[in-house]
């Protein structure tokens, strides 16, 4: 396990570091926090419009006086304090979970309960659309990296590597198809699993099913932007890498997601502590905080926020990336030879 940290740590770093020295490499994934700002505005106020019931009047409530008088804002504090989960928001920001930006939750999960029990398509028309524009900018990030790899620092340009996304188009609007299909079936096993060791191989067989899905989704977007193939030839490719033993070492020897999961937590962690300082300082000690200074604090969170999620949007999309071009050299030297095939860019940093 710790093994696994260390070799995380190597891996983040060096990936800031390659980020550093060309920065278009993080273009996408900080447009990508942004991007999410705005489907999930758009999300929320499409609910409000023509879901009633998707958002709470208590939330509309809280709102319409935080926009009144801050301080109403604090005493809801309380609340959201007593219904936090610390094991759910850690989780949340797993590969899949809510908070991470680059993985298909947005086609499943709360949302989509709301969406089927609605019966909104125009809900579903959002979600579509946000997820392929996850997906778009995350093939940009692999296009340039793969480029950064392969050809040297500043050879890629982000005009070429969104053209070469957009050709592929069809083939990542298929594996949204796809993964949707195997996230919701996951989701109906486990609702119908039952009771006893039944029940629990039904729950072991959607988990397989989820993480078989996730682990190949992210090889078969780098088969898809890289080498332009289809979605079935993408899907081979995949398997090929997979069955083929083309890579030394195992996803989960490099503990990229598990940082990435700890950072998110401890972000949000953050900023809920903040907030109940706030009430405290507020309801207990009669401190009345100035308007300017609750800004200060919303703002430097948030850019806390979009900080760490741009930078694990961008070192996860990095770390598949090397994985693929490790393969791609892998298979071009005889199955003696593998072991010899030294890793592209941070992934040998990680395993040095």
């Amino acid at each position: 396990m710790f093994e696994s940290f260390g070799r995380g740590l190597k891996m983040i770093w060096s990936s800031i570091k390659m980020g550093m020295q060309d920065q278009r490499l993080l273009w996408p994934s900080i447009l990508t926090v942004f991007t999410n700002f705005f489907f999930g505005f758009i999300l929320i106020f499409f609910g409000e419009q023509k879901i009633p019931g998707m958002v709470s009047a208590n939330a509309s409530e809280v709102s319409g006086h935080a926009a009144r008088n801050s301080h109403h804002l604090l005493h809801q504090a309380p609340q959201t304090l007593q219904h936090l989960d610390p094991a759910k928001l850690l989780n949340m920001g797993s590969v899949n979970g809510p908070l991470d930006m680059s993985g298909f939750q947005a086609l499943s999960g709360q949302v989509s309960d709301v969406v089927t029990s609605q019966a909104s398509l125009g809900v579903m028309g959002i979600l579509a659309v946000w997820w392929l524009t996850n997906r778009f900018l995350e093939g940009v990030t692999t296009a340039l990296t793969y480029s950064h790899l392969t050809e040297g620092p500043g050879s890629g340009r982000f005009l070429t590597a969104c053209r070469a996304v957009a050709e592929s188009l069809p083939a990542i609007i298929m594996l949204g198809a796809v993964t949707f299909i195997a996230r919701n079936i996951a989701k109906f096993m486990r609702k119908k699993r039952g009771s006893g060791i039944f029940g629990f191989g039904i729950d072991f067989l959607a988990g397989v099913v989820e993480v078989f899905w996730t682990l190949a989704g992210h090889l078969i977007l780098p088969a898809i932007v890289i080498e332009g193939s289809s979605f079935v030839g993408a899907l081979k490719r995949a398997d090929r890498i997979a069955s083929g033993n083309l890579l030394t070492i195992g996803v989960g020897e490099i503990g990229v997601d598990g940082i990435c999961r700890m950072a998110s937590w401890f972000t949000y962690l953050v900023g809920v502590s903040l907030g109940g300082a706030a009430y405290y300082l507020h309801a207990f000690q009669g401190v009345t905080i100035p308007p300017a200074l609750i800004g200060m604090g919303v703002l430097s969170w948030g850019f806390m926020v979009i900080l760490v999620t741009s930078f694990s949007i961008y070192i996860r999309a990095a770390f598949y990336t090397c994985l693929y071009v490790w393969a791609i050299e892998s298979e071009a030297v005889a199955a003696t030879e593998r072991v010899r095939v030294a890793p592209p860019g941070p992934l040998a940093a990680a395993l040095a």
